[in-house]
């Protein structure tokens, strides 16, 4: 926060033509001001430390020249949907909000249907799709990858299939203009259960597929089950994301896509992570200072302390470079100097407002924050303005990616808006391994949805 300074003097009376050119000049500046305010469709970039280093605001939706990250907006209704095209009766699609979170649900089932919604760029290349999935009814549900000529028709595309079954298995196919090839499954352990939300996350790279599937709510590496497939025909290398389900009723929420994906041997491989706040515990994670509980029923998890740099760090796992999504609300109106989110690389926390070694990507009420913990000391990347003002009980997504020494940051409000995305390349930048973290400073605050995935 800045401080600006005051002072006192005596001042002459200014004369009425003085007064008058005075006013010309202010109102000339306010319609000057008015016209170059952005609005959801507009842009504005700041300026940062050098000009390597970004900020800027991109316009609302409009998926097809839109960069990545990409996040859906499903809790703004009509208008969150308004980018995704469906390839079945209309009418089956709707949006449902539900604790302040959005889902997207087919709501007709016929055998044979292969109902899908589809969105995004067909020059997307190699990225990570991941999203919460639920079967209602029927036999699968899943996430279409690369897609490109979509149609109506259950097999009216193509792109890879990702997808989970009834029968319990977690699988991949690819349909190549109307053509289905099964490419492998493997078994979920415990099964599929109808009305339950599973995580799927699908990490396109070159012609190498990585599928990992996990129960919402459950905790740690060992609760993901995964799959690798190296496709040797590797026909669609670029292509739009989808939602899709077969012979069945499905539904979908969190749908994020991120750049890059991750390709080492599933030995070595860093898990993919969720939350497990949809349990109402948080295990794995370690608190320094504040008060901390779960909600189950809204899947968050909060601090209801309004203490500096309070914070809690997710410890099983240690990561290199990764992308962090989620989404953090303020439980108490915020102002320009408080702020929350999300601590990635974090090392040797403790108790104290920036007490551990690490980075910071966070809101406040109006600004998008990036920025580097030196045990116990701050330095600030970027500040660059929002879209627009953030208020108490509003969800905000974030974006948080590290490759290598740069972090790049987006925000958008939950249920629809303008992108907020700033990138800082730290030339000082020491550690390359570490845990991540959600971080109060001096505002309550909750958080929900956390997913990590290695780059």
């Amino acid at each position: 926060m800045t401080r600006g300074s005051s002072g006192t003097g005596r001042l002459s009376r200014p004369g009425p033509r003085l007064l008058l050119v005075t006013a010309l000049v202010l109102a000339a500046t306010l319609l000057a001001l008015l016209s170059a305010t952005p609005g959801t469709s507009g842009a504005f970039t700041a300026s940062v430390r050098n000009s390597t280093n970004t900020a800027v605001t991109a316009s609302d939706f409009g998926r097809t020249t839109n960069e990545l990250p990409y996040r859906s907006t499903f809790a703004g209704g009509t208008a969150g949907v308004s980018e995704w095209t469906t390839y079945d009766d209309p009418t089956c699609w709707k949006t449902m909000v539900v604790n302040g979170f959005g889902m997207y649900y087919d709501q007709c089932k016929s055998a044979y249907d292969g109902d899908k919604a589809v969105t995004g760029r067909a020059d997307w290349t190699d990225y990570t799709l991941q999203a919460d999935i639920k079967l209602d009814e029927g036999d699968q549900v899943g996430l279409l990858t690369r897609v490109t000529n979509p149609g109506k028709g259950f097999d009216n595309y193509t792109g890879y299939y990702a997808y989970i079954t009834a029968s319990g298995n977690l699988e991949l196919g690819r349909t190549i203009n109307g053509s289905y090839t099964f490419l492998t499954t493997t078994k979920i352990p415990g099964g599929v259960s109808l009305d339950t939300w599973y995580h799927l996350v699908v990490q396109m790279k070159g012609c190498t597929i990585t599928l990992s599937q996990s129960t919402v709510g459950a905790s740690g590496p060992s609760a993901v089950n995964s799959l690798r497939y190296i496709d040797t025909n590797c026909v669609p290398t670029a292509g739009a994301i989808g939602l899709r389900d077969f012979n069945a009723r499905g539904a979908w929420r969190f749908v994020t896509v991120t750049a890059g994906a991750n390709d080492t041997a599933l030995s070595t491989a860093k898990i993919p992570y969720n939350s497990p706040w949809k349990t109402g515990l948080s295990p794995g994670f370690t608190t320094y200072g504040g008060t901390w509980r779960n909600d189950e029923v809204a899947e968050t998890y909060s601090n209801t302390a309004d203490g500096k740099g309070n914070k809690s760090v997710e410890t099983t796992q240690n990561w290199t470079d990764l992308s962090l999504t989620g989404e953090v609300r303020f439980d108490a109106a915020p102002m320009s100097y408080l702020d929350a989110g999300f601590n990635v690389r974090v090392r040797n926390p403790g108790v104290g407002t920036d007490q551990l070694d690490g980075y910071y990507a966070g809101i406040s009420s109006t600004s998008l924050i990036i920025g580097r913990h030196d045990a116990g000391r701050w330095t600030e990347f970027v500040r660059t303005p929002l879209a627009a003002t953030v208020t108490q009980g509003e969800w905000q997504h974030l974006t948080v990616e590290m490759v290598g020494c740069r972090i790049t940051a987006t925000a958008q409000a939950t249920n629809g808006g303008a992108q907020t995305s700033a990138s800082y390349l730290d030339t000082g930048c020491t550690g390359t391994t570490g845990t991540v973290g959600v971080r109060t400073l001096a505002i309550p605050a909750s958080f929900r949805s956390l997913a990590v995935t290695p780059r």
